[in-house]
């Protein structure tokens, strides 16, 4: 039962079903071997495995519906293709060190998955480069859940609220830079209409 819960607990996070980062599971599931709920080389595959299948959806969700919701008028008044474009040439030539870095990185990790499935990325490179990232990733936060189970709600909290804070700090970054976007066209429309005046 246990193994179940921890690979669907993975995969409802990963695609964004449950509102805690996936970090919290695997720190989670290294509690769990020191309670002896699980055999350590089993949880590890089945975490990998909770990953690989979680983070290709977003991938192929990325490869599927990138395009159109870029074609969104909404999306256009914010990114013009010129500026989709440009960080597709960008994401391109830097997609490894972007995807590795990105299971790192709770905030950012669908957001990057998701523009790697909208760009040129093969999945093949894709899921590669995921793996080993992964390799480093499954290991270290399992060792941290292990060796801190005693302390976990501390760990637990301190992992949480600084996911809450990364999520924050997204979000104000987002919001500044969709109004600055459109303060600019809206001003820049006015400019062009008193100029013609």
């Amino acid at each position: 039962m246990f193994y179940v819960f921890l690979f669907l607990a993975l995969l409802g996070t990963g695609v964004g079903l449950f509102p805690i980062p996936e970090d919290i599971i695997v720190l989670s599931a290294g509690v769990g071997i020191f309670e002896g709920e699980g055999e350590i080389f089993l949880v590890f595959l089945i975490i990998l495995l909770g990953i690989i299948i979680s983070d290709s959806l977003i991938f192929f969700a990325g490869r599927k519906l990138g395009a159109k919701i870029f074609n969104f008028k909404f999306f256009s008044l914010f990114l013009p293709q010129n500026k989709i474009e440009k960080v597709q040439k960008i994401f391109n030539s830097h997609y490894y060190k972007l995807i590795f870095g990105g299971r790192f990185t709770s905030g950012f990790r669908p957001v990057i998955l998701f523009t790697a499935g909208t760009s040129k990325v093969s999945y093949y490179a894709f899921l590669i480069i995921d793996f080993f990232a992964s390799l480093i990733y499954i290991p270290f936060l399992l060792f941290l859940g292990y060796r801190f189970s005693y302390n976990i709600d501390k760990l637990i909290r301190g992992a949480t609220h600084l996911y809450h804070i990364i999520e924050i700090v997204i979000i104000l970054i987002i919001v500044g830079w969709l109004v600055f976007r459109l303060s600019k066209r809206i001003f820049g429309n006015l400019d062009k209409k008193n100029n013609l005046a």
